[in-house]
């Protein structure tokens, strides 16, 4: 096979047509440059550099072979570049999944602030409920996750992290259609039209966990007039005067802020859920992937 210290050798002769200064220039010993031409020669099975009294130069093989081996070791370079700029986390491609709301209010500025400082790398941001982007993960498709439900610790290694609160919202015009009060009991809830996530949402599970620990049962309990797959779903449903959900708290700011939805109080205490940073136990993550996870970690607020 050719090796790369013959392009090289290669190289610095028809680039000098000297041995002894192709030598100086490649850190190598005359004779040993002269064994590597020959062993490239001998390869090839064609002469490339002609010795004579006239000095050094290429024959119309080694003419022929120049533009193949410059290729060849730029090619060497840029591959030992790239596998070192990712080995550095400095590029490669990533992606990584979010459950609905993470992935459409939290990760977007993570990945934002963590491109700006990987500015060769390519982010891919999947989104979907709990359940399909850790399925993903645990599939291989996706390196990472950020999801709102623990996973299984034999098959994930996880990381709690960003913690995020579910409030009980709705307009303004159907809780004064409704007549609801700020605080709500448990009466209340069994009666008022409520508007729920889909069945693999981390949003739901925290919710009927909660509603157990006040006293209800199940969602059956409560007057469940729509079920919808996103965040954003609801709280467009919500702002059109739909009815009353339970949402994440970022993806209402600014609805409350603004007064077109309002909070109302839910019996007990406030509901609080983290989210959780997943990957593959059983995959090792690419450097890019590990620094994402490392700066996510780094910057997590509970």
């Amino acid at each position: 096979m050719i090796e790369m210290r013959q392009i090289q050798v290669f190289l610095a002769v028809s680039e000098l047509l000297n041995f002894s200064r192709a030598a100086e220039k490649i850190h190598l010993t005359q004779p040993t440059v002269s064994g590597h031409l020959k062993a490239l020669e001998k390869y090839l099975k064609v002469e490339l550099v002609e010795r004579g009294k006239r000095g050094v130069r290429l024959t119309p093989a080694g003419e022929l072979f120049h533009p193949f081996a410059r290729r060849i070791f730029a090619l060497q370079n840029r591959a030992a570049k790239e596998l070192r700029l990712y080995s550095e986390a400095q590029t490669g491609k990533l992606e990584i999944g979010g459950s609905n709301t993470p992935g459409e209010y939290i990760l977007p500025a993570i990945i934002g602030h963590f491109s700006s400082q990987h500015r060769q790398a390519r982010i891919t941001l999947k989104i979907g409920d709990s359940n399909s982007i850790t399925n993903l993960v645990a599939d291989g498709e996706l390196e990472l996750g950020l999801v709102g439900a623990p996973a299984p610790e034999n098959e994930f290694t996880s990381h709690r992290c960003l913690a995020d609160e579910l409030i009980l919202v709705t307009s303004p015009k159907v809780a004064s259609e409704l007549r609801i009060s700020m605080q709500l009991n448990l009466e209340d809830l069994r009666k008022l039209p409520f508007i729920i996530r889909e069945k693999g949402s981390g949003t739901r599970r925290t919710f009927e966990n909660t509603l157990q620990e006040t006293g209800l049962n199940n969602l059956r309990e409560l007057n469940i007039i729509a079920e919808m797959g996103s965040a954003e779903a609801i709280r467009q449903a919500l702002k059109n005067h739909l009815g009353i959900a339970v949402v994440s708290s970022l993806s209402v700011a600014e609805d409350l802020e603004s007064g077109k939805l309002q909070k109302l109080l839910l019996p007990g205490a406030p509901i609080y859920r983290p989210f959780y940073l997943i990957s593959n136990r059983d995959r090792t993550l690419s450097p890019l992937a590990e620094s994402l996870s490392q700066f996510i970690l780094k910057n997590r607020t509970e």
